[in-house]
């Protein structure tokens, strides 16, 4: 941190970035950046000093005030864990403003983590720092509780009131499970330090997969990222190397109008992963300006079409973990067509046709207030209609079908346990809608060209229940088809 160099004469290690305590040079805005090699390689030599058990500077008020008038640029940015054990300006014998550093448990990204990426994003881009260091260390409590969290994560139902600590440990498996599979009759310390070296490169490729700017600008030589692993006994850092692969974390191909249709089945699994991606609280990809372009230049080609609920809580691309371009969405209040909605049908039949969409799915989630809303309306489906009903009023009374059979299977139950049970006969009696309303559809599912799919979205854990498709027993008889008219529906103009 301001030693001076025992190197002899004629070393190559170059030191003129070295901090200067002495002549009060210090490293701060009105500085020049280090290039990364350089800034890896004082970072080797700071922990070379720590582990001799170097005494290092003193930190002097010449530097926290030159600090303080002309800005900081460090000359690299860390992501490491919080655990006291792990100071990081200690590690390195390094002073004020020679590193950024952000801290959690883990260092990791596992789930959403928004601000570790935006402040790498920030260093790098406005601070001219070009060196992002993504340091593990033996003995992490974090990657052992999250070996210790494996069976949790494959339970079948999360628990409900799982602490955020809990839900953070489950996120954390992925590399948990990749170690116990590298060493299935390993003892769990062992198994633990695998992990801890697959968390630093999967914290390392999230970093480049969810941020675009970081990752345009590794692949643009401007900045470099290494993993290290810390030894909390001997005090030295082993520097592992980069991400596995930079191009591994740039989406392979845009799904546009000029890409191969996507089968069904191949849609349905992606959208199945997609959402256990996005239940484990794991960060969507970034979505790239080519992508936008190359949307906008070659058009669309969406792998499914969604009929989802207007519900805020229920964000149906987020919840797949999709891209732009992936997924055709309609959206209304309980996910139905109860009064023959000719824009919903016409959209979807728009949609297989012309778009090449082998997948349809219907979505209804927990809690839906329409639906709950349609069960409290019974009496007045029951009731001669009401002249002056609002248009919400007579919808609620076109879904209590729906209502009024999970009421009588359930005759005794409370209304929340009758709301969701309807919630799930309205989703059957939605795609059953569909394929009676809609020839096109009805002859594409008929024939295996098209798949329909039921989901529920369950609001508190995240996680989409699928529900297989419309029954088929005996043939469907088409309802009356709604009036497809330019003047009684401007979806037919484009349809």
């Amino acid at each position: 941190m301001g030693c001076a160099s025992s190197k002899p004469t004629g070393e190559t290690v170059q030191l003129q970035f070295e901090t200067k305590q002495q002549d009060g040079n210090y490293r701060t805005g009105k500085g020049t950046a280090v290039p990364a090699d350089q800034a890896l390689t004082l970072l080797k030599n700071g922990n070379e000093r720590y582990v001799a058990s170097k005494t290092p500077s003193a930190t002097l008020q010449s530097r926290r005030k030159a600090l303080s008038d002309d800005g900081q640029l460090p000359m690299a940015a860390l992501l490491s864990c919080a655990d006291s054990r792990c100071p990081v300006e200690s590690i390195f014998d390094v002073a004020a403003g020679d590193v950024f550093v952000c801290r959690n448990a883990g260092n990791t990204i596992a789930q959403a983590e928004g601000s570790v990426v935006a402040s790498m994003e920030y260093c790098m881009q406005n601070l001219q720092t070009q060196l992002l260091v993504v340091m593990g260390h033996t003995k992490c409590g974090a990657i052992n509780g999250a070996v210790a969290s494996i069976p949790a994560a494959d339970a079948a139902e999360p628990k409900l009131d799982a602490s955020v600590l809990e839900n953070y440990l489950v996120a954390l498996t992925p590399a948990a499970k990749q170690a116990k599979a590298e060493l299935p009759s390993a003892p769990d310390g062992e198994v633990v330090e695998r992990a801890i070296r697959i968390n630093v490169q999967n914290t390392m490729s999230k970093i480049l997969e969810v941020s675009g700017p970081l990752r345009e600008m590794v692949q643009a030589g401007k900045i470099k990222v290494e993993g290290a692993i810390y030894d909390i006994t001997t005090g030295q850092v082993e520097f592992i190397g980069g991400p596995p692969s930079v191009q591994a974390a740039v989406p392979a191909f845009v799904r546009t109008a000029k890409s191969d249709y996507v089968p069904g089945p191949k849609a349905l699994a992606t959208l199945k992963a997609g959402n256990a991606s996005y239940a484990s609280g794991q960060a969507p990809a970034a979505t790239q300006k080519s992508r936008i372009q190359a949307l906008a230049s070659d058009g669309q080609l969406p792998m499914a079409a969604v009929l989802g609920c207007a519900d805020s809580r229920c964000p149906v691309e987020l919840m797949f973990n999709v891209a732009p371009g992936d997924i055709f969405v309609c959206r209304n209040a309980g996910n139905a067509i109860a009064k023959a909605e000719g824009n919903i049908v016409a959209s979807m039949e728009y949609c297989m046709a012309h778009l090449k969409t082998k997948l349809l799915v219907v979505l209804g989630h927990t809690k839906c207030g329409a639906l709950n809303g349609a069960l409290a309306s019974i009496p007045a489906a029951d009731a001669a209609p009401k002249a002056d009903a609002s248009a919400l009023e007579q919808y609620l009374v076109a879904l209590t079908p729906a209502a009024k059979q999970a009421k009588a299977e359930l005759p005794h139950a409370p209304d929340p346990e009758v709301a969701e049970l309807a919630i799930r006969i309205n989703v059957k009696n939605t795609m059953r809608s569909i394929v009676q309303i809609s020839e096109p559809l009805r002859k594409q599912w008929q024939s295996g060209d098209l798949l329909i799919e039921g989901a529920i979205y369950d609001i508190t854990t995240g996680r989409v229940e699928f529900i297989g498709g419309p029954e088929k027993t005996g043939i469907f008889e088409p309802t009356e088809r709604p009036n497809f008219s330019s003047e009684t529906n401007p979806c037919c103009q484009w349809c």
